[in-house]
C-alpha cells in the first residue's frame, strides 16, 4: 500500500503512470502535496467521497475553563485576525500607489 505521508508534486509528475497503475490496481491511495502537506489525493475511480474525506480529529484537545473563557478567547482571536488583515491591507495599498520619481537637480 502507498504511504499516506504524500509525495512532492514534481515526483508525482515524473511517476504518474506508475502511480495510476498502483492506485487502479488496488494498492491504496496516493497523497500529493507540497512541503510535506498533502494537497490532493489520487484515488481509484468510483471511490465514495466519504471514504477519502478528511475527518475531524477527536479526543486530542480538551477545552478547560468556562464558556465565558472560550468566548473571550474567540473575541481575542478575531481581534488579532482583524488587526492583521488591516495591516496587510495597508501594506498592499501603499505598495500599489504609483511611485513618483523626484526631479534630479543638475
Amino acid at each position: 500500500m502507498m504511504s499516506m505521508k504524500g509525495i512532492p508534486i514534481g515526483e508525482a509528475r515524473r511517476r504518474l503512470p506508475e502511480l495510476i497503475r498502483r492506485v487502479a490496481g488496488g494498492q491504496g491511495t496516493v497523497a500529493i502535496g507540497r512541503g510535506g502537506r498533502p494537497e490532493v489525493m489520487l484515488v481509484p475511480a468510483g471511490t465514495p467521497a466519504q471514504r477519502v474525506a478528511r475527518r475531524p480529529l477527536k479526543g486530542l484537545v480538551e477545552i478547560v475553563g468556562s464558556e465565558d473563557d472560550f468566548v473571550y478567547g474567540q473575541q481575542e482571536l478575531r481581534g488579532a485576525i482583524e488587526a492583521s488583515l488591516k495591516r496587510t491591507a495597508g501594506l498592499i495599498a501603499r505598495a500599489s500607489k504609483p511611485h513618483r520619481a523626484k526631479p534630479r537637480r543638475s
